[in-house]
């Protein structure tokens, strides 16, 4: 299966606009921050733009996994929420790695919920998660009584903080992560299995593919994911924050779509999720520097997400003009 579309009589994709756009995009806003913010390229600044991508890119490819399987996921941020409380209040009496453990678990049964909403009872995926984001973020609010603060153990830090190489660790993992992602989406028959899935289900099904499986994998992925990320951002703060996973959910689902992963299913590659990445989290730290807040970096986002979804689908509406 390939994520572009192939060049007559070539058999080589088609270079198009949506795969384009985050390229351009990311050395556009990297030319424009150097001339308005010159001290965006301090070490500081660069240093955040790697953590940022590795976080990011951790969540972002577990929704890659889901998009390809025509869902979405926004039970990321309260995954990930409900990882932090877990390790601060579990670690002292389960050890570190007894909390992280639990919280795994917690993570996979969210997945496995999610894609029992969807696969057995054929819930909308975006009505699936976004009600397992309310549960959680419910559940999360009545454990700690709507006080969630609470220490992270010092031995988990260098998760969240360390460097190797002078490159944070969060962006090591999220290199590893879609590496390994990357191969088994191109070189396995589980990846095969996953296109053909979000491609067309039903043909897919009668070919002999349990796609109810195959959906409900990359939802349990995701969750994982998710908790890997959660343990990220807890290590990097030291304490549980409620405001730091909130904004998972969107960023991990902007970087997919802003790099070219189709939202209808079938469509992109961890490529095309590694470039949407970079663009996310340069934008993000830019919108920092400028001091433009929540409001302005949600408004970019949004932008940016509106901008490569009609780019997608002007690009498949020019190739089946063409065909």
């Amino acid at each position: 299966m390939s994520a572009g579309t192939a060049t007559a009589g070539t058999g080589r994709p088609a270079v198009s606009a949506a795969t384009l756009m985050p390229l351009s995009g990311l050395a556009l806003v990297l030319v424009i921050a150097a001339v308005v913010t010159p001290g965006f390229y301090s070490d500081a600044n660069l240093r955040l733009v790697l953590f940022q991508a590795g976080l990011i890119g951790i969540a972002a490819v577990g929704q890659t996994l889901v998009l390809l399987g025509r869902g979405i996921d926004l039970s990321v941020g309260a995954v990930m929420g409900l990882t932090t409380v877990i390790v601060a209040t579990q670690a002292g009496d389960a050890g570190l790695a007894g909390a992280i453990g639990l919280a795994a678990l917690a993570g996979a049964g969210v997945g496995a919920v999610n894609a029992g909403l969807v696969v057995l009872r054929r819930v909308p995926p975006f009505v699936a998660t976004f009600a397992m984001f309310v549960l959680v973020q419910g559940a999360i609010t009545a454990w700690t009584k709507g006080t969630a603060a609470g220490d992270i153990p010092g031995s988990l830090q260098p998760l969240g903080s360390g460097r190797f190489l002078g490159v944070p660790t969060p962006l090591w993992l999220f290199a590893g992560i879609a590496i390994v992602t990357a191969v088994i989406l191109a070189r396995t028959s589980a990846g095969r299995r996953l296109y053909a899935t979000g491609s067309n289900p039903r043909a897919a099904r009668l070919s002999g593919i349990r796609t109810g499986r195959v959906i409900a994998a990359g939802y349990i992925a995701s969750a994982l994911l998710a908790v890997l990320a959660g343990l990220v951002s807890a290590a990097y703060a030291g304490h549980v924050d409620a405001q730091l996973s909130r904004s998972l959910d969107l960023n991990s689902l902007a970087a997919a779509v802003i790099g070219g992963v189709a939202l209808s299913g079938g469509r992109g590659h961890i490529g095309h999720t590694v470039m949407g990445v970079a663009l996310l989290a340069v934008l993000i730290v830019w919108m920092i520097q400028l001091g433009a807040g929540t409001g302005g970096q949600l408004a970019v986002q949004g932008a940016a997400i509106l901008l490569a979804t009609w780019l997608r689908q002007r690009g498949t509406s020019d190739a089946g003009g063409a065909g």
